[in-house]
């Protein structure tokens, strides 16, 4: 590793200590100005190295909200948020929250109606008609039905009927 490498990990990790809420762009311009280098470019991957060498990666702050709502699951998001933010310099937004807590899976309102239509059909009731005698070869074969329910109901019969 370069002089220059380490002289400049040395001073982000500097920067990142007094000020964990400090964006990836204010740590680049703070190093920027602090080492004189002008405009020269700053890797992001090595100020995002620091930041998981000093245990503020977004990672383990998700890990730590989770672990939080687990021990404490009605803890209010805006104190979960707040709490993250002040030890890991990182903003978390009621979304995050409230999918870590713990308890009943989530479920969307797409997913809740199609189980709810998946009932219905099972619930269906499709009467088959009697087949009609027709003037057709014994290869072939032709059925006529009247069905009621809807189309969903009525499809759901025909394939089980296949299987």
């Amino acid at each position: 590793m370069d002089t220059s490498d380490v002289r400049l990990k040395t001073y982000i990790t500097d920067i990142l200590k007094k000020n964990k809420k400090l964006k990836e762009r204010e740590v680049q311009a703070a190093a920027r100005k602090g080492l004189k280098l002008g405009r020269a470019p700053i890797g992001s991957g090595v100020i995002r190295e620091v930041r998981r060498s000093l245990g503020i990666d977004r990672p383990r702050a998700i890990t730590y909200a989770r672990n939080l709502l687990a021990k404490y699951p009605t803890l209010e998001a805006k104190k979960v948020i707040e709490d993250v933010k002040e030890k890991f310099g990182i903003s978390l937004a009621a979304p995050d929250v409230s999918h870590l807590r713990p308890g009943k899976k989530k479920v969307s309102g797409h997913l809740r109606r199609a189980r709810a239509r998946k009932k219905k059909v099972a619930a269906a009731k499709v009467k088959p008609q009697p087949k009609r005698e027709g003037r057709r070869s014994f290869a072939a074969l032709s059925a006529t039905h009247k069905a009621t329910g809807t189309p969903e109901e009525v499809a759901h019969f025909f394939r089980s009927l296949v299987q």
